[in-house]
């Protein structure tokens, strides 16, 4: 089977992109860079719930992304909190990479966001999953008491992406 050129470099990229958060985040992770991935990926589940209540085709897409969007800002809040209090640089946008994501997901419509916004939420509380159970094992006493207190509400989250991606995430 011939792939084409295109979607072969897309696929490459994909791999890359996801490959590179995987080891990153194996790389002895600090307070900080924990503050700035935690926090990058705080924003972009906000912002990818604002564009699925505009873009999603599905009410339990939507209802997800309300959730979503609830929950995450008000991690984002305490985590923001806690981490001036500790003098730690907190990004106040998103980077390329997010930033990017985010753009590809606001292409899509109907049936076909619906099932990439529910592959995404997969993926993105896997990732959030393993950094926040490495957190707990902060020295510091703060951010892990903040990782461990986050940890269920992420759970559920994957709970609740994994139901909605077998019922969307066909197309």
């Amino acid at each position: 089977m011939r792939i084409p050129t295109g979607r072969l470099w897309v696929a490459v990229a994909a791999l890359c992109v996801s490959g590179g958060v995987a080891m990153g985040a194996d790389k002895g992770l600090t307070d900080a860079s924990f503050v700035k991935q935690a926090a990058q990926d705080g924003m972009a589940e906000v912002e990818m719930g604002n564009v699925a209540a505009e873009k999603a085709a599905s009410q339990d897409v939507k209802t997800f992304a309300a959730r979503m969007v609830q929950d995450h800002t008000k991690a984002n809040a305490e985590l923001a909190t806690l981490a001036q209090s500790k003098n730690l640089k907190v990004p106040e946008k998103l980077d390329t990479r997010h930033r990017a994501m985010i753009d590809a997901l606001k292409l899509r419509s109907g049936a076909s966001f619906d099932a990439a916004y529910a592959k995404h939420m997969v993926a993105d509380h896997n990732k959030a999953i393993s950094l926040f159970t490495k957190e707990t094992q902060s020295s510091d006493p703060d951010l892990s008491a903040f990782a461990k207190k986050t940890l269920p509400t992420l759970k559920e989250h994957k709970k609740m992406a994994d139901a909605l991606n077998a019922k969307v995430g066909k197309s």
